[in-house]
């Protein structure tokens, strides 16, 4: 457990967010300063607010769970995610910016109609409760395992601190406080590096050299980089990387307003592009810190049947029927059980810093949508600004509740995965956002790509690619057999299906008179 000195360094790290979260929130009137940050937000920032938000406490824990359980090809997944960033900046954010939108749906409204953002919006709603309350279950194990609190009081403990500086500062608060919450998480990962390394008793070459020689369960190098077969029942291969990742990508960082919220709060176009290739240069690296967490805590922990063991062991005590499941305890508890006071509490903080950074640009950009797209058009149209900011801060606390009761049922149903298809907590966060935003970037495409699409086509061909998605997940219940391909496909078949059957439509009577006569 943690010491009196741990609770001091967690203690302090928690009052210095609420101190930067009050201090640059303050004074805020209107409702472009709560949802855009007045549109001042300086690009570094906000592209190291994109990759905090990211790089989730599912990072944090789910990632080393990669490489301890299996090897580094989950790397090949952020290679595409890379490139994904660079088609955003150059494709999407120019349009967004010449339409002049708050939520990136206000761009549908313009291009097509009410009916096209009315169900992007709906859809992010329901994308992004289900995706942060999978994140907030990830950071609740951290705060499960330093106290004696359960799931559902860690889980609503954490909710209500990023709710309360969200509530407060909007998406100023939200980008300053990232900005210090991705340091404390790039420093968490090089302090557990540096105490995984002594507690093995090797340099990094020692730990190179044994991790060179050893193989997973399957009988590859624990060490593996590529993964050139070209399967699509497997998750994690080279073409799931630069296509499937790729995609995935394109959807959550250029049509997830809790993404791109922070490229829209920069000052112009070029400062929304830069935010994103900031982001693009960093997550490889970032993603290759975590893995070698990983497979260092895989040699202090005595190689798969050490990992194997402990694992049953905090399953047996937390009370987890599969202990597939406790894999996303282990760095944790390591943590707590071996590195010294200060030390704990530094790393805790870390974690935390990563589930709050998360949280509170998802309820952030959840209050924005549902105002801007449900509330001040239809609900209570023609009111003043300050209204507005009213409801504004009311939808935060509402979601902020909403992704508490799903994080609970999260806790109660999250299963273990396998090697070539991703483990524990970092898979379902990743598979849950495969099923809406893809489709959604299809639409999105056609919107910029092409001058054909209409509002109701748009409806009829998002319904389209979420039914199909949708199908292959209760695949094996309904068939009782594998599904034809693995989650990281989803996007290829999501976004490319409604994209085909978006530009089937000819763009209204009025459009194409209207074009016409430019």
């Amino acid at each position: 457990m943690l010491s009196s000195l741990d609770y001091v360094v967690l203690a302090s790290y928690l009052a210095l967010v609420a101190a930067i979260g009050l201090w640059v929130g303050r004074g805020q009137t209107s409702t472009r300063d709560y949802f855009l940050g007045g549109r001042a937000i300086p690009w570094w920032a906000a592209g190291v607010s994109i990759l905090a938000t990211e790089t989730s406490v599912l990072t944090f824990i789910g990632v080393p769970v990669q490489s301890l359980r299996g090897d580094w090809t989950y790397l090949q997944l952020a290679l595409g995610s890379a490139l994904a960033r660079l088609v955003v900046a150059w494709l999407l954010i120019p349009a967004y910016y010449k339409a002049e939108v708050v939520t990136v749906y206000d761009y549908l409204a313009g291009r097509f109609g009410s009916k096209s953002r009315n169900l992007a919006s709906a859809l992010f709603l329901v994308g992004r409760v289900l995706g942060s309350g999978v994140r907030l279950y990830g950071a609740a194990i951290a705060l499960v395992l330093v106290t004696d609190l359960g799931f559902p009081t860690a889980i609503t403990a954490i909710a209500v601190v990023a709710a309360g500086y969200t509530l407060l500062g909007g998406l100023r608060s939200v980008v300053w406080t990232d900005v210090l919450q991705g340091g404390m998480l790039v420093g968490g990962a090089v302090v557990a590096i540096y105490f995984l390394l002594r507690d093995t008793g090797l340099d990094a070459a020692g730990a190179f050299a044994q991790l060179q020689a050893a193989t997973t369960e399957t009988g590859v190098s624990k060490l593996r980089l590529l993964d050139l077969s070209f399967d699509p029942t497997l998750s994690y291969t080279l073409w799931a990387g630069l296509i499937g990742s790729a995609l995935l990508t394109m959807s959550t960082h250029g049509t997830d307003q809790d993404m791109i919220q922070r490229a829209l709060a920069c000052s112009g176009t070029r400062g929304g592009q830069r935010s994103l290739i900031l982001s693009s240069l960093l997550v490889i690296p970032f993603a290759a810190l975590f893995l070698i967490v990983g497979s260092l805590l895989w040699l202090e922990l005595g190689g798969d049947a050490g990992a194997a063991a402990v694992a049953a062991g905090l399953a047996e005590a937390e009370g987890l029927a599969n202990s597939g499941r406790a894999y996303d305890f282990l760095f944790p508890f390591y943590v707590i059980r071996t590195l010294p006071a200060g030390v704990r509490g530094m790393i805790i903080a870390a974690i935390f810093a990563t589930a709050m950074s998360s949280l509170d640009s998802a309820i952030s950009a959840l209050s924005t949508t549902a105002v801007r797209s449900f509330w001040r058009p239809y609900v209570k149209p023609g009111r003043r600004d300050s209204h507005y900011l009213v409801a504004a801060r009311v939808f935060t606390v509402a979601f902020a509740l909403l992704l508490v009761a799903v994080a609970v049922v999260v806790w109660k149903t999250e299963g273990a995965g396998d090697i070539r298809s991703g483990f524990g907590v970092l898979t379902l966060g990743l598979k849950v956002l495969t099923w809406i935003f893809p489709p959604l970037l299809g639409v999105f495409l056609a919107g910029v790509l092409t001058t054909r699409g209409s509002d109701r086509g748009n409806v009829l061909a998002i319904a389209a690619g979420i039914g199909v998605l949708l199908l292959v997940e209760l695949w094996p219940r309904l068939f009782v057999a594998e599904p034809p391909f693995a989650w990281i496909w989803n996007p290829l078949v999501g976004a490319s299906l409604t994209f085909a059957l978006a530009v089937a439509f000819p763009p209204p009577a009025r459009r194409r008179r209207a074009g016409a006569g430019q």
